[in-house]
């Protein structure tokens, strides 16, 4: 049995989370696995630039519009479904389910967000909401081309406007310096471009 480096980087990494996902915090003896667990453990560590709000409501919609990404939308991007798509479906497919889950979850924040969003989506201050809407946005762009002013990368036309806003929150988090050097190809593991 040949075991390829990339099995090898696999098992090892599988030691610090058990499914194999990415992200993974290492902070000295502590590991935490998870977008969400890791933005609440930051959260506690460093309560002096809080991503929550003092305010319950507030606080409330943050893990919400957190969740909707989380849980709606990003895990349906996963490479694993993709390729299931790809391989059990048909290929034409994989983008027409991308399309409409973005589009389904942007309409969903829309709704979740329309009383409270301000320069970012929830006010005029950062959130823990922009922290998962952000890589959202910036992956339904770059990764799969979607046009995101466009009612054609969703089912129903009903999405338009949450995707109009998704456009005014990217323009906002692209002035942001830690926004932009967070993006994939900016981390010190991201894989050379061709």
């Amino acid at each position: 049995m040949i075991v390829t480096t990339f099995a090898l980087l696999f098992i090892e990494f599988t030691k610090l989370n058990p499914i194999g996902y990415v992200p993974v915090l290492v902070d000295e003896d502590i590991v935490v696995s998870d977008s969400f667990a890791i933005c609440m453990y930051l959260e506690e560590k460093y309560p002096q630039h809080p991503l929550l709000p003092r305010d319950l409501q507030r606080r409330a919609i943050n893990y919400q519009a957190a969740n909707i990404v989380s849980s709606s939308i990003q895990p349906l991007q996963n490479i694993g479904i993709l390729k299931y798509i790809e391989e059990k479906v048909n290929p034409d497919e994989k983008l027409v389910w991308v399309n409409y889950h973005i589009g389904k979850g942007f309409a969903a924040l829309e709704k979740l967000l329309q009383e409270y969003a301000g320069k970012y989506a929830i006010g005029d201050e950062v959130s823990l909401a922009d922290c998962f809407i952000a890589p959202q946005i910036y992956g339904a762009i770059k990764r799969f081309n979607t046009d995101m002013a466009s009612a054609a990368c969703s089912l129903s036309a009903g999405y338009l406007k949450a995707e109009i806003d998704a456009l005014l929150l990217n323009e906002a988090y692209n002035e942001l310096p830690a926004f932009l050097d967070a993006v994939p190809e900016k981390q010190p593991d991201a894989p050379a471009k061709a």
